[in-house]
């Protein structure tokens, strides 16, 4: 009896010791609720595996982040409009930046960049299945 019952003190501590992992689903896509905003000027566009560098295509060129999820691009006097999106993890995995534009050169920014660097001054963005590196600086 006295068997049963240390097995069942020990078997209390142990459970009561245990963790659980509790999985939360989150909208990971946060809308109206951006942290980039600002105007920046795209200051690298580099892809490392091949040593092209395209920053000098966007000489010139103003990123508008609004807080909206928007960007207004202006370059000589023309005006083109975007959209971006941010998505946070809660399980490990990077942040994403999205850029989406309709019109070329612009829409050779499209995609879904990993967020190396954000803050008020710099975004650093890499994309590590292509090898790009898009850096913007506050302007």
């Amino acid at each position: 009896m006295k068997n049963i019952i240390k097995l069942l003190i020990v078997s209390a501590v142990l459970t009561a010791s245990c963790t659980r992992e509790i999985e939360v689903t989150v909208n990971n896509t946060i809308n109206n609720s951006t942290t980039v905003t600002g105007d920046f000027i795209l200051t690298k566009f580099t892809n490392k595996n091949s040593g092209d560098d395209n920053a000098a295509e966007y000489n010139g060129y103003i990123f508008s982040f609004n807080v909206e999820g928007k960007i207004t691009v202006v370059n000589n006097n023309q005006t083109a409009l975007g959209t971006y999106t941010e998505t946070y993890s809660y399980d490990g995995n990077p942040e994403k930046l999205g850029l989406y534009f309709s019109n070329k050169p612009l829409s050779y920014l499209n995609k879904s960049w990993q967020v190396s660097f954000l803050s008020d001054d710099a975004i650093h963005l890499t994309d590590v299945s292509t090898g790009e590196i898009l850096e913007f600086t506050a302007q």
